[in-house]
């Protein structure tokens, strides 16, 4: 049992106290994500405290893909020559505060569960990160993704992975 929630961010959440110890992803919850929302760029969902407004963590999707060069030899002898679509996991973060509670790994989970959700309905082959830096590139490592050829930090996790993992 967890004493917060996700949901879909809207402007009655409080985004001005949030402080993951990354300016680029401070800045982008306090000052451009709901341009983002309303541009739709991307879809951003929220932690927050049962009962609260207060977020605590956040996790933003967008659609993407990855170069077809960028596959490694295995996932590239499956596909076609060609950019391969992605839901791109764009932003991820946890105020200090919160963190070491499961907040990011619920955060992942609730992506990897839309990501699966959208792959019933569009192409999806992967989902896709580029981690901000090397605690972040363990933390997805912890959950099978893995890297693509460009960039240790720029990973990937497979759609039939999550989909077997979630079920």
């Amino acid at each position: 049992m967890t004493d917060w929630t996700i949901q879909p961010l809207d402007r009655r959440h409080d985004r001005t106290g949030f402080t993951s110890g990354s300016e680029a992803l401070d800045d982008f919850l306090r000052a451009r994500v709901m341009q983002y929302e309303k541009r739709r760029l991307g879809k951003t969902f929220v932690a927050t405290p049962i009962g609260g407004t207060r977020v605590i963590g956040y996790v933003t999707l967008a659609a993407g893909a990855v170069a077809f060069e960028n596959l490694p030899g295995d996932a590239a002898r499956k596909l076609p020559a060609h950019p391969v679509p992605v839901v791109l996991l764009a932003r991820l973060a946890v105020d200090i505060a919160f963190q070491g509670r499961g907040i990011g790994e619920g955060l992942l989970l609730e992506a990897l569960e839309r990501a699966v959700g959208l792959s019933d309905k569009l192409g999806v082959w992967a989902v896709e990160v580029v981690a901000i830096d090397a605690a972040a590139v363990a933390f997805y490592r912890k959950y099978g993704f893995t890297p693509l050829l460009d960039s240790p930090r720029h990973l990937f996790l497979p759609i039939e992975t999550v989909r077997k993992v979630l079920t």
